[in-house]
C-alpha cells in the first residue's frame, strides 16, 4: 500500500496550569498542548511562545509543554506551532491553532494601588469605609488587623468597609494593608492603609457651677466638665 495522503490533527487544545485561571498564565507557569492525530505519526516538532517545546507521546495521543518565560511579550495570545508526519513520512501543514477555540492569555504585571480615600484618623465608626484605587480586576485581600468581607476589586475605585468580617474595636490601627491579586494570579504589592484610631469610649460630663436657684437672670450661665 502506497500512502500519500498527509496526516491531520483531530484534536488540539491548550492550557495554562494557572491557579486561578487555565486561559491565563503568568511567569514560570507551564503551557500545556494537547494533540490528538487521525493516525499515528512521527514525533512532532511543537514550539509554545517561540520556543522549543518538551514533547511526550506516542501514536495518536502527544502533549507538549512549555513553562512560560518572564521574556514573552505581556497581555498576548501564547502562540505556538505544530509541524508533524505520518509514518510513511507524509508532511503536513504545520498547525497554529486549536480545534475548540482555546487560548492562553499571558499577564506578566501585577495590579498597581494607590489609596484614594482614608479613613479618618479619628472616628468612632467601629466599621469605616475605604476607598483605593487598582488598574485592574481582582481578589483584595485585607492585612494587618483590619478586615473586610469585600473581596472583589473592579479596574478603578474600589471602596471596601473595614470591620465586616468581625467589628473594628476601639484603638490604633497602623498596618492594615489592601492587596489585589489580578485573574492571572499576579498579586500587588501591599498597598499601606493610612494609620487611624477608633474611639468607642463615650465622654464622662461633671457638673462644675449650677445655675442658682431662685435666680432673676433669663440668660444664667452654666459650667460643666467633660473628659
Amino acid at each position: 500500500i502506497i500512502d500519500t495522503t498527509a496526516p491531520s490533527l483531530s484534536s488540539v487544545t491548550i492550557s495554562s496550569n494557572n491557579s486561578k485561571n487555565t486561559a491565563k498564565a503568568k511567569v514560570g507557569n507551564t503551557i500545556t498542548l494537547s494533540i490528538t492525530s487521525e493516525e499515528s505519526i512521527n514525533n512532532p516538532s511543537v514550539s509554545i511562545a517561540g520556543e522549543t517545546a518538551t514533547v511526550s507521546g506516542s501514536g495518536t495521543s502527544w502533549t507538549a509543554t512549555y513553562i512560560m518565560p518572564s521574556s514573552y511579550s505581556d497581555n498576548t495570545s501564547v502562540n505556538f506551532s505544530i509541524a508533524f508526519s505520518d509514518i510513511s513520512g507524509n508532511a503536513a501543514s504545520t498547525v497554529t491553532t486549536t480545534t475548540n477555540g482555546s487560548s492562553v492569555q499571558f499577564d506578566k504585571t501585577a495590579p498597581s494601588l494607590y489609596q484614594v480615600t482614608a479613613v479618618t484618623s479619628l472616628t468612632g465608626d467601629t466599621t469605616p469605609d475605604y476607598t483605593f484605587n487598582s488598574n485592574e480586576d481582582g481578589t483584595i485581600t485585607v492585612g494587618g488587623d483590619c478586615n473586610s468581607d469585600n473581596n472583589t476589586a473592579i479596574s478603578g475605585n474600589n471602596t471596601i468597609t473595614f470591620g465586616t468580617t468581625s467589628a473594628l474595636s476601639g484603638g490604633t490601627y497602623n498596618n492594615c494593608t489592601i492587596t489585589v491579586t489580578d485573574n492571572a494570579d499576579n498579586p500587588s504589592s501591599a498597598l499601606s492603609v493610612s494609620s487611624f484610631s477608633i474611639d468607642t469610649t463615650p465622654p464622662t460630663l461633671s457638673e462644675v457651677t449650677a445655675v442658682p436657684t431662685p435666680d432673676n437672670d433669663s440668660t444664667p450661665n452654666y459650667t460643666f466638665n467633660s473628659s
